[in-house]
């Protein structure tokens, strides 16, 4: 965190370098959102179940996260108030250890979730100056205050990684759905984005599709925006009820078949090809997909209107390949 040596993490893509500030913002306005996505109608008692020896619940992470999202928050208010700052050292964090998990309500920690995050947000929207070069001084070294920023995100946004695959190996969460790619689109920015030829396999990275770019780069873009996805079913739905919409038009990377839209969530793992995706929000809709609807409502497809209709961004946790025809397997 000493704003010199860019963080980086082989396991889940996490590299400074692809972050702004108003990334970091955007995280943090929505941590609470997430939670509530990825854990909404799982039981007390599963959110507190441990998937395995030394492993966190999922309320156990989700505390973890509160915690050090309010001490840097803390931490990068002392050092944006006064530049070369002496810390306190901060507190050791507990690991998992082989005893009895905490027993943690779930509107409690989502609470906090949410409140660490929007207080981490409303920081990051209120100081736009430079002083986020400013360090702050620990005996082991010194903390620059955007770096301890893009820390606070590698802690939260790895562990929406653990705490998804702890939903899995509870086997709980999204049902094992499994399904195939009926379409891959791409484009050099802007909507429709193209399919791709059938049979060729295009290179997915950490940052997403090889040859797809966005002009919007405001909105479009962030690491947890890596590939869109949607559903060949909804998109035949909504055809079906007049609009003149089809694969690609909304600016799907990837249009996929065979899955029930409907029964995904936050934090779903999905298998498509040799990559792991992980969803991370839900896209929102622009005007850009006016055109799409007969009568232009474009709103029709945001989550908070009908969750069943709306595309899916997410991380690439495991870059690969994808295709036409690939298998999209849906865990657990």
């Amino acid at each position: 965190m000493d704003g010199l040596t860019p963080e980086t993490c082989g396991e889940c893509g996490f590299d400074a370098r692809d972050w702004r500030r108003r990334d970091a913002f955007d995280v943090f306005a929505a941590l609470g959102m997430w939670w509530q996505q990825a854990t909404e109608g799982v039981s007390d008692d599963d959110l507190n179940r441990r998937p395995g020896p030394g492993v966190w619940s999922t309320l156990e992470y989700g505390l973890h996260i509160s915690l050090v999202t309010a001490m840097v928050r803390a931490g990068i208010e002392l050092v944006l108030a006064e530049n070369g700052r002496q810390l306190p050292a901060p507190p050791l964090s507990p690991d998992a250890v082989d005893d009895q998990p905490a027993q943690l309500s779930t509107g409690s920690v989502l609470s906090a979730l949410e409140r660490e995050g929007e207080a981490l947000a409303a920081v990051v929207s209120g100081r736009r100056d430079a002083a986020w070069t400013n360090v702050g001084l620990l005996p082991e070294g010194q903390v620059q205050a955007e770096a301890a920023l893009f820390h606070a995100v590698h802690d939260a946004t790895h562990h929406f990684m653990d705490v998804s695959r702890g939903l899995v190996a509870l086997g709980i969460g999204t049902p094992a759905a499994e399904g195939n790619v009926a379409q891959v689109n791409t484009s050099d920015g802007g909507v429709p984005k193209r399919r791709v030829a059938a049979a060729q396999p295009v290179e997915v990275g950490w940052r997403g599709l090889a040859g797809d770019h966005q002009f919007d780069q405001k909105h479009h873009g962030r690491p947890f925006q890596a590939v869109c996805l949607w559903s060949i079913e909804v998109i035949a739905e909504l055809a079906a009820l007049g609009h003149p919409i089809a694969a690609g038009c909304a600016g799907e990377n990837m249009t996929v078949a065979g899955i029930d839209w409907s029964t995904l969530r936050a934090g779903s793992l999905l298998k498509i090809g040799s990559t792991l995706i992980e969803l991370s929000f839900p896209a929102v809709p622009c005007k850009k997909q006016t055109r799409w609807f007969t009568d232009g409502d474009f709103t029709r497809i945001a989550y908070e209107n009908n969750p069943q209709w709306v595309r899916w961004y997410g991380w690439v946790r495991e870059p690969g390949t994808v295709a036409s025809g690939d298998t999209v397997t849906v865990s657990p």
